[in-house]
């Protein structure tokens, strides 16, 4: 009987010791990292409207307009972008096309979720004549999703050929 008592009370002994200590539960407040509303390698399509008061001696007046334009970000805070911009000169359309080098300063609070941005470049205005531009201004994006965000900005504009302008611009940002 002891060759089979010993063993017997051995495993049972063992075999309590799993049952030891305190039973593990998942804890529900561990939240994964959330995705940043502002991404390293950015690319973004703009759909806009825009205002255009011609300044000085401008020989095109006030207009309505709009365009489409492209942003790439190589890092969260640079970027650069192109666009191109129709409006009412008065006598006859206008047509902006230019480039520019992005700075942004991302602001994320939770899923609230702007970004104040600054800009420069050139480009050209073509009415009656071609003319070479500069530009510069800023704006502020808002994300409505990670994917979908809302901006408006102000551009001021000049060239030769008295094409100096304030630019007013409201549109939808779409992320890729």
């Amino acid at each position: 009987m002891n060759k089979i008592a010993f063993p017997l009370i051995a495993c049972l002994a063992l075999a309590s010791s799993a049952f030891a200590g305190q039973e593990v539960k998942e804890s529900k407040d561990y939240k994964t990292p959330a995705e940043p509303c502002f991404k390293d390698q950015e690319l973004q399509l703009d759909i806009f409207g825009t205002w255009t008061e011609a300044n000085n001696n401008n020989q095109n007046s006030n207009g309505f307009g709009g365009g489409l334009g492209a942003n790439y970000f190589f890092i969260k805070y640079l970027g650069v972008g192109v666009d191109g911009n129709v409006y009412d000169g008065g006598h006859h359309a206008v047509a902006d096309f230019t480039g520019r080098l992005i700075v942004r300063f991302p602001i994320e609070m939770g899923s609230f979720c702007i970004a104040p941005y600054a800009f420069g470049g050139g480009g050209l205005s073509f009415d009656d004549t071609t003319v070479g531009t500069w530009h510069a201004g800023g704006g502020l994006e808002w994300r409505a999703t990670h994917k979908i965000g809302v901006f408006t900005e102000g551009r001021y504009t000049w060239g030769g050929n008295d094409v100096n302008a304030t630019q007013v611009r409201a549109g939808v940002r779409i992320v890729f």
